[in-house]
């Protein structure tokens, strides 16, 4: 079932693409394994089971994989063709398609969705408070009336005090080296940070990244806008760096 869509502007030429080749490269060795899915799923599971379930911010399938065998069908949404690709060379389930698209602009998909879902902070790629309001009204436009999303966003209790501390650098258990992250923060609140990830043995990774850093009161606001009701929002736990957020669609 995989599919390609180009149609967005900024997909087609690669513009506003920000987890590119050098992140797809290393995804799922060195990152995915330091946020494993089980507890996303669980969290998701009461919603996706047996539903048409859309994922914005696919990425390599980290969480696509285990929901689309509780879902009747998953369909993933990423503006990263390399990042769809890694995700294509495992091995894409049955009930799964891939659609290359930019939340930022209306998503060229056909049907309504039963629930959606966007983890690690997807939806925090945008540059300001009415960009966020349009990517979630965009996702609210195609889901069904009542239906629920469900998003982790950065939480400003873990990346305030990151960007207080300006460069860090931690080991990662999970591969044997280190990574030094360099986080700065606009007066738009917009949080750049840089990553620089490095292994014995292994040419280091570096690549960066911007999200808009809100308050969990603002980023609710932003739901509210976008026609949602938001149910229940679960700070970020121990060594998790995302607000998880549930809310419904307005009928």
């Amino acid at each position: 079932m995989t599919q390609d869509v180009h149609d967005a502007p900024g997909v087609r030429d690669g513009r506003g693409v920000q987890y590119g080749t050098a992140v797809a490269s290393v995804y799922d060795s060195l990152i995915a394994p330091a946020m494993p899915a089980e507890v996303a799923v669980d969290r998701l599971r009461p919603y996706v089971a047996g539903a048409r379930v859309l994922e914005v911010g696919v990425g390599t399938g980290r969480v696509a994989v285990p929901v689309a065998a509780l879902a009747r069908e998953v369909v993933g949404v990423d503006n990263s063709r390399p990042m769809l690709a890694e995700f294509r060379a495992k091995g894409v389930p049955a009930n799964v398609s891939l659609v290359e698209a930019d939340f930022r602009r209306p998503l060229p998909l056909q049907g309504r969705f039963g629930a959606a879902y966007s983890t690690m902070g997807s939806l925090a790629c945008v540059h300001s408070r009415e960009e966020l309001t349009a990517a979630l009204a965009h996702v609210r436009e195609v889901l069904e009336p009542g239906a629920t999303l469900s998003l982790e966003y950065y939480s400003t209790a873990v990346y305030r005090p990151l960007v207080d501390l300006g460069t860090v650098t931690v080991p990662m258990p999970h591969h044997g080296g280190t990574t030094t992250f360099t986080t700065t923060v606009d007066d738009a609140d917009v949080l750049t940070m840089g990553t620089l990830v490095e292994k014995e043995g292994e040419a280091p990774v570096e690549f960066a990244e911007q999200v808009l850093l809100i308050e969990r009161d603002e980023v609710e606001a932003c739901l509210v806008r976008a026609g949602f009701a938001v149910q229940e929002v679960v700070p970020a736990e121990e060594l998790l760096p995302y607000d998880w957020y549930t809310a419904r669609g307005v009928a």
